[in-house]
């Protein structure tokens, strides 16, 4: 068997095996993804950096509408059918209909791809005029439609392999994405290529790892069906009949729908400040006199650099939740309920933790970035980086909550969450912006990710999930870096001290970290 599918003899947590199949340990898939995912997010700060410095903050903010709507649209369009694999692959995969399951998803993935091209190339303007306010821009728009459908590309393969757990292939291709990506770009920008040559090499970027994993996955695709004939039998004795299409759509039909609402939902929220700077935010005039849309584009930079740091907390959120999906819905299809909130119990406390421990020395270290890296150019992002590293701490946490929720499939309560973040955040940023201008938008922001948190919380505890006290505290603890970096990082310490004299927990960590590693904590 190849190496990647096999557990490393240093793992502590063996290999989960299922027939001829051996998917990596849940530990040293974290351990794997982490290392390479900070550093591809290490190069996608420098990537960040050079943006910043090569583009003035018009064409940064232009790019960080059209990367926003990218990332918008591509779950959106798809109606949550690709956003079935991470939780229904394993279901299929023990009832030996794994190669059906893939199929079936894919010629969704794409016949929803061919209508949105459809779409966009009825109405260019329309677009052009949504994401940039011109309409004219339409070579622009046309890149952005191959970007979108490069990420569709990138994020099925991904997806799959990520639901199959193998987590090495998939840390590789998020490396190799960034890494391409950030290597081309910044190479065009130092020749003195523009916005338009910037999304075509995020487009290439996203085929190459894209391409690069389908080669890997179809070496290990006769494997990763090996199933053993008792656990069919067992699987689709518990399963009920789902092999036919008409089966298939009728179990994965909520999910799916719940998803795609929650992503529609939830992009609409992670849009909605940008946005609603873009189009609302008090515009100065120019020297003829006229209001300039550039006003509104030149905020968005602004606030797109005081988010170059968060974001990259969110993106490790995201890396994390990816990643431990498919081990939770693994335990819930054998039963095991308490192991499934004893590893959201766990992920949640140490993201609170770490982010915020993170977060703290961001904010010391936030002027000397921006005076010396980004030239003093974006001083209203360093003012509003405290804010927007506390919201995206709690939308980490959010981030790792909800997958206890889609796994007992309960995951329609996560777009209601979200939409009331999203109805809170429409009012308070056109209450705010027009009296306070960006700083409106990051306190409209700030509140708004907090009522999408409580409103998980509630779902989690409705459905289920038990944590005690210390769920307020870790929900709590980000809120410290609105007083002092200083004392934020003194109280996660603390907490941290506190949780590592449980000695449940205690054990559990320790479990989680290789032998020899574990040893000398130990000792």
């Amino acid at each position: 068997m190849s190496a990647a599918l096999r557990p490393t003899e240093a793992a502590s947590e063996p290999a989960e095996t299922t027939g001829g199949y051996q998917a990596e340990a849940m530990a040293v898939g974290m351990a794997v993804m982490f290392a390479m995912t900070v550093l591809g997010r290490g190069i996608g700060f420098v990537r960040g950096m050079a943006f910043c410095r090569l583009m003035d903050d018009t064409e940064v903010g232009q790019w960080s509408m059209a990367f926003g709507f990218i990332t918008l649209i591509t779950p959106v369009m798809l109606l949550g059918i690709p956003g079935a694999l991470p939780r229904f692959t394993e279901t299929y995969r023990l009832r030996g209909e794994l190669a059906t399951f893939v199929r079936r998803i894919a010629l969704g993935t794409a016949g929803c791809t061919a209508m949105f091209l459809v779409v966009l190339m009825l109405a260019p303007e329309w677009f052009g005029w949504i994401v940039f306010l011109q309409p004219e821009r339409l070579d622009l728009i046309h890149a952005v439609a191959a970007a979108v459908v490069g990420m569709i590309t990138y994020n099925f393969v991904s997806d799959l392999c990520g639901s199959l757990r193998l987590v090495r292939v998939v840390s590789m291709m998020q490396f190799l994405q960034g890494v391409g990506f950030t290597c081309l770009s910044v190479t065009w920008l130092f020749c003195n290529g523009g916005l338009i040559g910037v999304v075509w090499m995020f487009t290439l970027a996203c085929w190459i790892s894209a391409v690069t994993g389908s080669l890997l996955l179809r070496r290990f695709w006769s494997t990763v069906q090996q199933v053993s004939p008792q656990e069919v039998e067992v699987s689709r004795a518990t399963g009920g009949t789902e092999s036919s299409l008409r089966g298939m759509i009728c179990r994965l039909a909520p999910y799916a729908g719940a998803l795609w609402l929650m992503n529609l939902v939830g992009n609409c929220f992670e849009l909605s400040d940008r946005y609603m700077i873009l189009h609302f935010m008090p515009t100065a005039s120019d020297l003829s006199g006229v209001a300039s849309e550039l006003t509104g584009q030149a905020a968005v930079g602004q606030y797109h650099a005081g988010r170059i740091i968060p974001m990259l907390l969110l993106s490790l959120a995201m890396m994390i939740s990816g990643i431990l999906l498919p081990y939770l819905a693994a335990d819930w299809e054998q039963r095991r309920v308490e192991k499934v909130q004893q590893r959201v119990r766990d992920v949640l406390t140490l993201v609170s933790l770490s982010f915020t421990a993170g977060s703290s020395v961001a904010i010391l270290a936030g002027p000397w970035v921006f005076e010396v890296l980004l030239q003093g150019r974006y001083a209203q992002g360093l003012g509003l980086m405290p804010m927007a590293l506390c919201f995206c701490t709690w939308s980490a946490m959010v981030t790792i909550g909800q997958t206890y929720l889609w796994t007992v499939e309960r995951g329609k309560w996560v777009p209601l969450a979200m939409f009331a973040g999203l109805v809170s955040n429409l009012l308070l940023n056109a209450l705010l912006l027009p009296r306070i201008g960006l700083d409106g938008a990051v306190i409209a922001t700030l509140c708004s990710h907090g009522v999408v948190m409580v409103g998980v919380w509630i779902a989690m505890y409705k459905c289920g999930y038990r944590s005690g006290a210390s769920w307020v505290l870790i929900s709590l603890l980000p809120l410290t870096l609105l007083a002092s970096p200083i004392a934020s990082m003194g109280l996660a310490f603390l907490v941290a001290w506190t949780q590592w004299q449980h000695p449940p927990t205690r054990q559990r960590w320790l479990e989680s970290l290789p032998s020899r590693i574990r040893w000398d904590a130990a000792s």
